[in-house]
């Protein structure tokens, strides 16, 4: 469930106006304000027009979530959020948001907030889900579709291939990655630790034990580089004008590690996704972001097939189970659901990961 806003449209006009006047040194108006309605699982976003200087520039600005109303990440980091976006753009040819400016001062509209260039193309929905019909991809042939995720995985690729140490050499502030020493496969699997003990309140849930010390049990033998991670690499992510991406989005779970974490993540999320069209006897998109067509992809655009990519599946089952637990119990508070008997109901596909893990 997104979070609900609570934020006066023409309030935040005029806060913005002023705000906006002292960057640019002169004046400027703000114009149709607007929240996108099914949107701000993690955070606020803003859509408004700034107009100054004879001209009008559509922008769109995301807000630090209210850290007491039930957000889905102990910390919220704009800044590394910022810092993914201006490295992935001048370091590679992948489309990213130009961002414009990073307020850190709370003051301004309650929380922090970066503002960048709004961006022209169409994202699948997650609310209701796309596999539910009513998205543009109802437009399209199989063919279309699989040439779709074909995309993601190659933006994925040249993602990957961004050279850090090049990067550093240059002088480019990379301080919002976490260190690249050390095993990046224990740092992962401590960090999802953590966020499941923080996630789940004072509940326990076995899946989640289960699935970690398999996760542990079963590590990757031969992991390859430490790479730049999206993290939540998919295509409800990504901004297409028919086929062509314009814009890479959602960098709020970027992280080092492997390059399997992010096309794990991409194979995994469609195939929930597509269990829920099952579930309700709806088609879905049953050919969407097969395993062979986004390997094939990720390797056509430079990468290399990940090893062990069952395990990075299964991570990525994981990670969406730990998150599940926290917007779930949102949904609860909010009364919006019940508080179910077992609460490893919380996770929509908690049979799926049993069985990914053969418990």
């Amino acid at each position: 469930m997104p979070l609900p806003s609570k934020r006066d449209p023409e309030q935040l006009a005029r806060t913005l106006e002023q705000w906006f006047g002292r960057q640019f040194g002169h004046p400027c108006t703000v114009s149709d304000v607007g929240i996108p309605e099914g949107t701000g699982m993690s955070s606020e976003t803003l859509l408004f027009t700034i107009h100054h200087d004879g001209k009008s520039e559509p922008v769109v600005t995301r807000l630090s979530p209210d850290m007491n109303d039930w957000p889905v990440f102990p910390v919220y980091d704009l800044a590394a959020q910022a810092g993914a976006m201006r490295l992935v753009g001048a370091h590679s040819d992948v489309p990213v948001p130009h961002v414009r400016f990073l307020e850190t001062d709370e003051s301004i509209l309650g929380s922090p907030f970066i503002v960048m260039d709004r961006v022209g193309g169409r994202a699948l929905p997650d609310m209701p889900p796309y596999v539910f019909g009513g998205s543009y991809m109802d437009e399209f042939s199989v063919d279309q579709q699989r040439e779709l995720g074909r995309q993601v995985a190659r933006l994925q690729a040249r993602i990957h291939a961004i050279d850090l140490d090049a990067a550093a050499r240059a002088g480019f502030d990379l301080s919002f990655l976490p260190d690249r020493g050390g095993d990046a496969i224990n740092r992962l699997l401590a960090e999802q630790w953590s966020y499941y003990v923080w996630a789940r309140g004072d509940l326990r849930l076995p899946v989640i034990e289960k699935a970690l010390a398999w996760l542990a049990d079963h590590k990757p033998s031969a992991p390859g580089p430490t790479v730049i991670n999206w993290g939540d690499a998919r295509p409800g992510n990504v901004l297409f004008d028919g086929l062509e991406p314009t814009a890479v989005l959602d960098w709020e779970m970027i992280n080092l590690g492997p390059a399997g974490v992010d096309v794990g993540w991409l194979i995994f999320m469609h195939t929930f996704f597509q269990s829920l069209a099952d579930v309700f006897q709806m088609p879905g998109f049953p050919e969407f972001c097969r395993r062979d067509d986004i390997v094939a992809a990720y390797v056509e655009a430079g990468g290399t097939a990940p090893a062990d990519l069952d395990w990075y599946v299964v991570y990525a089952s994981l990670r969406f189970a730990a998150i599940a637990i926290r917007t779930s119990l949102r949904e609860v508070s909010y009364g919006n659901r019940e508080m179910p008997d077992d609460p490893e109901d919380l996770i929509m596909h908690k049979a799926l990961l049993y069985q990914q893990i053969g418990a």
